[in-house]
């Protein structure tokens, strides 16, 4: 499973798996393998490189406060659809959300966009979404065609920055 956090202005991508009683984390491509144990509701232990760690974790919506030795780490659980709106200044790719099909593309190649401007319409299980852009530039590569299925975040659109 992959899923994407925020600390302070920066994002992660954090992928997790199941091995032979390992779990197996990846983060922003650097593996670790660990073991983890649910103690209770809102407290686990962490045993990676032969050391353990104790972690208070308490979740609220997108919200997560992970507490460790005496310091508290706020991170925020960003969806998929949200993922290059949480880059800070906007990433320079839209990337599809989920495996999806496209449905419209709205922009072409040498386009200007700006923030929160609709580049790209997908469908997936049965509803529409719109894919905007998180930056302002120029749309400088079309990836994709109009009817073709795409795999959750693939590159769909390529932008050059505006500056």
């Amino acid at each position: 499973m992959t899923y994407t956090f925020k600390l302070g202005n920066s994002t992660y991508k954090v992928d997790f798996e199941e091995k032979e009683g390992v779990s197996v984390f990846s983060v922003d491509g650097e593996n670790k393998e660990i073991e983890f144990l649910r103690i209770d509701e809102n407290t686990c232990s962490i045993l990676v490189n032969n050391r353990s760690i104790t972690v208070g974790i308490f979740r609220e919506g997108k919200k997560i406060q992970v507490f460790h030795e005496g310091d508290l780490y706020e991170i925020e659980a960003i969806s998929g659809r949200d993922v290059s709106k949480a880059e800070g200044t906007g990433s320079l790719h839209i990337t599809a959300p989920m495996h999806s099909r496209v449905v419209k593309i709205l922009k072409q190649q040498g386009d200007s966009v700006e923030v929160g401007d609709s580049v790209v319409v997908v469908e997936a299980m049965k509803m529409e979404s719109e894919l905007k852009a998180s930056a302002s530039g120029t749309i400088k590569e079309i990836k994709i065609k109009e009817g073709e299925t795409v795999e959750k975040d693939s590159v769909l659109v390529a932008l050059s920055d505006s500056e």
